[in-house]
Parts: structure tokens; sequence; C-alpha cells
């Protein structure tokens, strides 16, 4: 899947890795990038920064937990790229973690995923080509008890994925989760360890677009998961263990 003349989607587009990436596709030469934000200010801010770069970013009104939300944005039309970036975490004991909190992660995390993915995949399977990236965590592997609950819902998003591969791969539609590790933005912000940049995190993903890579562990660290996990899995799900929160 080339970049150049294709229209994407983004969701939690405001700031981040959403809004590096809503950017570094608009700069490879995608036709139109709706970058979704769930608020007024956001959406302004987006526009003028596109705009005085000349960029053809289209901020959109999009809580990916609203019906609503999501069908207004898919009367716009089908897109060729979905990310499905928009994310919460919280941190905690799952045993003791604040119930709205839980509550949370799941609908954003997972449920919104779904809900935008049952929006856009039927325009897909009609035009018989996309891609649907679902932005993970290499800790959809094996957890990190720090964010636990996050973890979770990351790896019910990797296994949603698998599922959507068997149902969308007949029809030209590529199904991609990435797998990085910490990525340096608010969400992140109260963690203390080695993150990544938005910027380098978003080519990554566009590279792993063009070349259609199967679940791609993106940065040294993740790949270092993986490799961790492959040589010796308790072990190093033991030594996860060790990151708990206070």
């Amino acid at each position: 899947m080339q970049i150049e003349g294709k229209r994407v989607l983004v969701t939690g587009a405001s700031r981040g890795l959403g809004r590096s990436l809503a950017f570094a596709f608009a700069e490879a030469g995608a036709s139109e990038v709706l970058a979704g934000t769930r608020k007024e200010h956001d959406r302004e801010k987006l526009r003028r920064e596109a705009l005085d770069l000349g960029l053809p970013i289209t901020p959109v009104q999009l809580e990916v937990r609203s019906d609503a939300d999501v069908d207004s944005v898919a009367k716009l039309g089908s897109v060729d790229i979905l990310v499905n970036n928009a994310g919460v975490a919280g941190y905690g004991n799952p045993l003791t973690m604040d119930p709205t909190s839980l509550q949370e992660e799941v609908d954003v995390n997972y449920l919104g995923t779904l809900r935008m993915i049952r929006a856009f995949a039927p325009g897909m399977i009609e035009q018989r080509h996309g891609v649907i990236v679902n932005i993970a965590t290499a800790f959809a592997k094996v957890n990190l008890p720090l964010v636990g609950t996050y973890c979770a819902t990351k790896a019910a998003l990797l296994s949603l994925g698998q599922a959507l591969r068997a149902y969308l791969s007949e029809h030209g539609v590529v199904v991609i989760t990435v797998l990085p590790t910490t990525i340096d933005t608010d969400m992140s912000r109260g963690a203390n360890v080695p993150k990544m940049g938005t910027e380098f995190v978003a080519q990554e993903i566009l590279e792993a677009i063009r070349e259609e890579k199967h679940d791609p562990p993106i940065g040294d660290e993740a790949h270092g998961v993986l490799d961790g996990l492959a040589k010796d899995p308790i072990g190093f799900e033991r030594m996860m263990g060790n990151f708990r929160a206070e």
C-alpha cells in the first residue's frame, strides 16, 4: 500500500502520536487526512497548523465511544487507511483500581477501535482494498503490570486483529497491529522508562503500511521484548512482573 494519493483517517489526532501521524501522512502525499479529535479547540489548532503548512489535514469531531460521532465521520466517505490510535491508560493494581478507569480503557481501547472498524471496513470491502492499523503495544505479548489493565485491552486488540484478518484478507483489506513500547506522550508522562519520540514511531508505522508488515514491533525495545519472550517466556514474564504500581 502506497501512501501517496490515499485518503486516511487517524483517531486521537489532537496530540502525541496521533498528531504526528496526521502530519506524517499528509507530508507523505496523502490526498486527505481526516484527523479525529474530541475537542473543538484541538481541531482549531490543527486547522491553523495544517493551513500554515499547506497540508491536506481535515480535523473532524470524533469521540470513538460515540456512535453518533463515528456515524457522522463515516458519512464523509470511505478511506483507504484507517489508523486506530485513540487510547487511554490507567496506572495501578487491577485489584484496586477505580472501576471507572477500567471501563474507560475497555470502551476506548477495544470497543472504540471495533466501532471504528465496523463503520469503515464495509467501504474497504466494497473498493476491495484498504489498510486498518491498530496501535497496540509490545506489552500486549507480555503484561507490564504497571499498566496491567491497559496491556490487557491491547492484548485483546492484538487478538481482534487476527480475527479481522480471517474475515477481511479475502477482500483485499490488510490488518496490521503495531507493537511499540513506551512513546513520549502525555499518557506516559508518569512512567520513568525509556521512551521513543512520536515522529520516529509515526515514520515506522508508515513504513509498516507501505510494506504491509505483519504485526511489527516498533523500536529496539519492542524487538527486545519479543526476543526475550522467544528465548525464555516464563523468565521474561517474571522479570516484567517486577514493574508494578506502588
